[in-house]
């Protein structure tokens, strides 16, 4: 019986690392070095494309003018969307002015931002394994 609990988590393991990757983002246009640029990868609508705590997958990297490089480690192959934020005051959140446009820097997956925010399913990408994306961040 111990062995064969042996090898069933051995099998959990080895199809959790198959199906998981590493998702290397390079970051252009960021405007300043203030602040921090985080990236969230969401696998569901749901707190996409700004809730923080929602996210699947989060990394981030002090924000340095021009473009940065950050790695979203462990993200569910698959369909995912991945949102960029440029938390120019550092407090995990996205500013927005009173009529709800970012005042700080998004970029995303997918459909190019215009006059909204992508909705989930315009935003997804899909996942294989080990990845380099590149995204701009929009500032209105």
């Amino acid at each position: 019986m111990k062995h064969l609990l042996r090898a069933g988590l051995l099998w959990i393991a080895t199809v959790t690392a198959v199906n998981a990757a590493d998702i290397t983002i390079t970051v252009q246009g960021v405007r300043n070095d203030k602040g921090k640029i985080a990236a969230l990868a969401f696998v569901k609508a749901d707190g996409f494309p700004d809730r923080v705590a929602m996210a699947t997958t989060q990394a981030q990297v002090p924000a340095r003018q021009g473009a940065v490089t950050l790695v979203l480690k462990n993200v569910p192959a698959g369909k995912v969307a991945l949102t960029i934020l440029h938390d120019e005051d550092g407090d995990g959140k996205l500013k927005r002015n009173m009529v709800g446009i970012p005042t700080e820097g998004v970029g995303m997956t997918g459909k190019p931002l215009g006059n909204r925010a992508p909705r989930f399913a315009e935003a997804v990408i899909e996942i294989q394994g080990n990845e380099k994306r590149e995204i701009t961040l929009k500032y209105w």
